[in-house]
């Protein structure tokens, strides 16, 4: 039963993984999630992915509630150089304008005057609460090829608006759970704001931590030394980037526990619109690791879905959030621009696509003890102070 509906304007970043099935779905079995998808698909409490009929351009068969609410599970209010996250704090919301005389289709883009007093970049203070910032801290990603959001400004300039953002030293920022929290906080971290909602049902409520949720064998079984399909999608897109990890079954579910086991990609991406049937475009994603991420040497792929952009002409895109998010990165495909609906093959968007999974190949690491594993899902963002979190239980051979 569902006790609670709450609809609201502002919104998060929402992502989860779609496969192997994440614990986090555990509402799915429940109405609304069971039943059928609405059309147009409403913010909360909607973690829209492909259904078997997802190739069809038809919005009322071509997406599923299957995923319950596993993109409301999630940390809030973390950053790089913060020793907690405080369940509350979204991040900075800059402003931007076109140059003085450019038309607004194509414009170069400045910073509004109003920014200048923004609570937010290298030198601010960005931890509240108990917790204390653990200066100095730097972001280890600078290169503008490495970033997605306000990707024109200097590293460490003052414009610099989302500096500490998770993205910035990818895996350094503390996360509430490894596998995510109801709603992003714990009781007692305030309502989150912007979004941070969750439908309390007879499984999870607000506040709930994903470590704990009950152990959900899927079916899948993986063995040690091979490689394997893997895939996500997004509802609303905060940029930064994302990784996979995994911990023994009946060890504590910690970050620690998941930093141990950090797994490699192999290969190209893809973008998968209409499910495990349908098409796909293979693209070769931006890979960080070295010295820039948490564990070292672990390997982490920047968010291909751009949220702000420009088309083959130097135009901004259709729904491009150029004077929110600054300038961003080029596509990987030519679209026609933000698709809510879920039934084209778009790859740009604030939202979504919601009919389109990022996939990609891990390996699963040859000395692994045969066994129960929990694997897991980090998406640490850019646009926002916040880190999406999904784990999925499988199981590995010999």
């Amino acid at each position: 039963m569902i006790i609670a509906t709450t609809f609201v304007g502002a919104v998060l970043g929402h992502g989860a993984i779609t496969y192997p099935p994440s614990r986090n779905s555990i509402d799915s079995d429940q109405m609304p999630w069971s039943g059928k998808i609405p059309y147009p698909v409403p913010f909360e409490p909607w973690c829209p992915m492909p259904s078997q009929d997802a190739a069809v351009s038809d919005p009322g068969r071509n997406l599923t509630g299957q995923n319950g609410q596993a993109c409301f599970w999630f940390s809030n209010g973390c950053a790089i150089g913060c020793d907690a996250c405080d369940g509350n704090t979204r991040g900075p919301i800059p402003k931007f304008d076109c140059v003085e005389g450019q038309s607004k289709t194509n414009c170069s883009l400045t910073p509004d005057p109003s920014n200048s007093h923004m609570e937010f970049g290298p030198k601010a203070p960005i931890c509240t609460g108990p917790q204390k910032s653990t200066f100095p801290r730097k972001a280890t990603i600078c290169d503008p090829a490495q970033r997605t959001v306000n990707t024109g400004a200097t590293c460490g300039s003052t414009e610099d608006y989302f500096f500490f953002s998770p993205w910035r030293a990818p895996g350094s920022a503390p996360t509430i759970d490894p596998c995510g929290t109801a709603g992003g906080r714990i009781p007692g971290q305030g309502d989150g704001g912007f979004g941070a909602q969750f439908q309390n049902t007879t499984h999870a409520k607000v506040g709930d931590i994903g470590s704990k949720l009950p152990h959900t064998p899927t079916g899948v079984t993986w063995t040690a030394g091979v490689n394997y399909e893997v895939a996500w999608t997004l509802q609303a897109n905060h940029g930064g980037g994302y990784s996979y990890r995994l911990c023994p079954l009946g060890e504590n579910l910690t970050e620690a526990c998941f930093q141990q086991r950090p797994l490699d990609f192999v290969g190209q991406s893809k973008f998968r619109w209409g499910g495990a049937e349908g098409r796909t475009l293979s693209f070769d994603a931006v890979t960080v690791g070295g010295d820039q991420t948490t564990p070292k040497g672990s390997m982490w792929r920047k968010n291909p879905i751009p949220r702000t952009w420009r088309d083959a002409e130097g135009n901004w895109g259709k729904g491009s959030n150029q004077f929110q998010t600054g300038e961003g990165f080029q596509p990987y495909c030519n679209d026609e621009g933000i698709d809510k609906a879920g039934n084209q093959h778009s790859c740009t968007s604030e939202w979504g696509p919601y009919n389109m999974e990022i996939v990609d190949v891990v390996t699963m690491p040859a000395d692994l003890v045969p066994g129960p594993y929990v694997l897991g899902f980090r998406w640490d963002c850019e646009e926002s102070n916040q880190i999406w979190s999904s784990c999925a239980d499988i199981e590995i051979v010999a």
